[in-house]
């Protein structure tokens, strides 16, 4: 491949597969669309926006299921391997986006697209071979039922060195609610149920090979030589350095402090159980050694090991923070082998292990108010049990006997088993509470239940401004107190307007790059030049959009919610004691600040001034925006 076919950082072609009719097709990526959305998450909104009826059912061959690089992505920048998979929602029924990193994304990039297309669904299992000639769609039967680990393995064997694989487990297959889409036995496109997207079009993996191994820079030297100075101040930053020593589990005791992990199913505020599942507990025990994704001066990931003993792993990556807050504090565990095995079943059968957690612990906690019994399938459902947990991640993965309720996920588990179960079903939109209590960050809670894909720590990441970091390219230049209140609409609404910009160009969260640096790297990359204004308009374009995505699919003010858990229950011990979160006394100005309706609707004003006028008069010429 020559790299005449790359053009500031883009590669200029989408590739569309459609699995109904097996045919596929190169188009060249809009560049207008782009200039709008950048790429990533919000150029596949865009798409999605477009073409994906809004009255379609995500498990059927109409949904789409997109998987997008960014500008960014293969480059010299610093952790720009990142990709996202977007659709509509299996779990939440609304906007979809998941993102991993490893390296796919680039993989896909110097095969020459910048992103893929797929339509419709396959009569019989299949998977896609990527190479920069094209796309062939092949038989997979003799992949169908292996995990992600084995299918990554066989693909390899069958194709060539250096394959990249991105893959359905068993999970998938039977649309579990919460599959994912696992690469380098690993990483993972998480939340969501991406993986049921896949599963429910028979399509098992995407294999890619390239043949050049970076994307050019339309001003690359000057972009070489203004990265290698940024690298201090990527190393300098002290949650760089705790996630380099101690991977991203390394904030477990810290944030156990603030009262921000949640324990016992959002209940207790204290557990003697932390410091054994920390990221210092782990690296004195379980861990070989580090991994880095593409280009990644941090290398966060964990590569441990069981030797031996009732939960032997093999060698592997080991459980990221939320993982480990999930399977182990909510479900009070603290045997760190035991969720080393429970995070590589997650991993194998292709699942997420934030929602999973969080079934598991709701599931307990019914079977402690007497909503369900407590003796199911021949298993006693208690607390703290780690052959319990591995038990029921299994029965998850397979649909068999109580975990066929538990792989719906907790807004369709409360509805089922009824009364006071929906009170205490931690989601919002139907998209489990991550592991971050809103109770000691008020700001978090704004920003769960105003996202755009549901309950996400990750769509703002507020907590870090919560906990004193300043961000004075964003207009953020005073420490905030996590407990106030009226600073945060104005602070929630800028951090998601970022993270969508972060999510589009697609760049990892973790490198704490400052804004201004962003654009200027942006613009070396691209050849034009761009400001952080700039880019926080587009990024506010972008929010905006995949808000009308969730209003089409029905989503207004009542949704912006928290379990009533959050808003009226607080803890008696711990860091965040006493607090709930006062959402009320916050909506209103994040609504306005943001130029929404008091019903949550982006004003047609709003949109038109965000350059969405084709959206505005579609929004307001339907029922919907009426």
């Amino acid at each position: 491949m020559t790299t005449k076919r790359f053009k500031g950082g883009y590669t200029g072609r989408i590739l569309r597969v459609n699995l109904s009719d097996s045919s596929c097709s190169i188009e060249p990526l809009d560049e207008a669309v782009a200039e709008k959305f950048i790429g990533g998450s919000g150029y596949a909104a865009w798409i999605i926006y477009r073409e994906t009826p809004m009255d379609v059912e995500p498990l059927s061959p109409y949904n789409k299921l997109i998987f997008m690089t960014g500008p960014l992505t293969g480059t010299i920048t610093p952790s720009a391997g990142r990709y996202t998979v977007c659709a509509l929602s299996p779990l939440t029924g609304i906007w979809a986006e998941s993102h991993s990193a490893g390296y796919w994304g680039p993989e896909l990039k110097f095969a020459g697209f910048d992103g893929v297309i797929v339509e419709g669904k396959a009569d019989k299992p299949v998977y896609l071979w990527i190479h920069e000639d094209g796309c062939e769609i092949r038989d997979a039967k003799g992949l169908w039922g292996l995990d992600t680990y084995e299918c990554e393995d066989a693909l390899k064997k069958e194709l060539e060195p250096g394959v990249k694989v991105a893959c359905i487990g068993p999970a998938g297959e039977r649309l579990v609610r919460y599959a994912n889409i696992i690469n380098d036995r690993g990483r993972a496109a998480g939340r969501c149920g991406l993986g049921a997207v896949m599963g429910s079009k028979n399509l098992k993996a995407i294999a890619v090979k390239g043949s050049v191994r970076n994307i050019p820079a339309a001003e690359e030297a000057r972009l070489s030589s203004y990265i290698r100075r940024l690298y201090v101040t990527i190393r300098s930053h002290p949650t760089v350095q705790i996630y380099s020593s101690y991977g991203t589990d390394g904030i477990m005791e810290m944030m156990y402090e603030y009262g921000d992990v949640p324990i016992k199913h959002f209940t207790q505020g204290v557990w003697d159980g932390i410091k054994k599942i920390s990221g210092e507990a782990m690296s004195k025990s379980i861990l070989k050694r580090n991994w880095a994704c593409f280009r990644c001066p941090i290398a966060c990931g964990r590569i441990v090991e069981v030797k031996e003993g009732p939960y032997k792993t093999e060698e592997g990556m080991g459980p990221e923070y939320e993982t480990v807050a999930s399977l182990g504090a909510l479900c009070l565990i603290d045997d760190l082998e035991a969720l080393a095995k429970a995070n590589e079943l997650c991993n194998r059968y292709g699942i997420d292990t934030i929602t999973t957690g969080v079934s598991i612990a709701f599931l307990m906690e019914c079977c402690d108010r007497g909503l369900i019994s407590r003796e199911v399938d021949g298993l006693e459902i208690r607390w703290g049990d780690p052959d319990l947990l591995i038990e029921l991640i299994k029965r998850i993965a397979f649909r068999e006997g109580i975990g066929t309720l538990l792989s719906e996920g907790v807004r369709r588990m409360s509805k089922q088993i009824g009364g006071e179960a929906e009170r205490i079903a931690m989601h919002v939109k139907g998209l489990e509470i991550p592991m971050h209590d809103p109770r000691a960050f008020k700001g978090m809670g704004l920003q769960y239940a105003t996202s755009h894909r549901g309950a996400c720590h990750l769509r703002g990441e507020v907590f870090l401004i919560e906990q004193g970091e300043r961000i004075p390219d964003l207009g953020i230049h005073e420490r905030v107190y996590r407990f106030d209140l009226e600073s945060k609409p104005r602070i929630v609404k800028t951090m998601q307007d970022w993270h969508d910009v972060l999510d589009s160009l697609i760049l990892c969260k973790f490198t704490f790059i400052p804004p201004a640096a962003v654009a200027a790297i942006l613009s070396m990359v691209t050849g034009r030049r761009i400001t952080v204004k700039a880019l926080m308009e587009i990024g506010e374009r972008i929010y905006n959009l995949k808000r009308v995505i969730c209003v089409k699919r029905g989503v207004r003010a009542k949704d912006d919610r928290l379990p009533e858990r959050l808003l009226k229950e607080p803890l008696k011990e711990g860091g965040a004691a006493g607090q709930i979160v006062e959402l009320d006394k916050m909506l209103p100005e994040y609504y306005r600040l943001r130029g929404w309706r008091s019903d949550g609707v982006p004003s047609r004003e709003r949109l038109k001034q965000l350059g969405l006028e084709e959206v505005a008069e579609d929004l307001y010429g339907c029922a919907a925006g009426s």
